[in-house]
């Protein structure tokens, strides 16, 4: 990325913490779909269970994309401004509050969304939906 201003405008490149670039934020829908085509085949999901845990999935990958774009307005904005000034500072102050607030009601839903694919599943899929939760949780 020859100029961060540009970072967050359009179909930018991003590159993840080890250095891998990821077009324009599609990798996690696809990571998702990988996920869901894993758990219906692990928990053997009937064609309801996928079709309900599918659009549950949906809806929160709908909600981070809209939240991603309006991140990355914002930070467009703030990309325009000097650094240091009273306005970059104001304007990063403003992005910092949003990014809480999502984060806050990111980590809600997504509680929500696990309840609802807990109350989904049978007994025996959900201690193995478990156990992958929670194998998942460590990396």
């Amino acid at each position: 990325m020859a100029d961060q201003k540009d970072c967050h405008t359009g179909g930018a490149e991003h590159r993840d913490q080890k250095g891998s670039a990821k077009a324009d934020g599609k990798h996690g829908h696809k990571n998702s779909k990988k996920l869901m085509h894993r758990m219906a085949k692990s928990l053997n999901l009937t064609d309801v269970q996928e079709g309900a845990i599918k659009e549950l999935m949906q809806a929160q990958y709908e909600d981070m994309t809209k939240h991603h774009e309006l991140m990355a307005l914002t930070l467009g904005q703030l990309a325009k401004l000097d650094s240091g000034s009273e306005a970059y500072i104001a304007k990063a102050q403003e992005i910092g509050i949003l990014q809480g607030k999502y984060m806050g009601q990111h980590l809600i839903d997504q509680g929500n969304t696990e309840v609802r694919i807990m109350e989904l599943l049978t007994p025996e899929q959900s201690e193995k939906y478990q156990q992958m939760h929670n194998k998942m949780a460590h990396y």
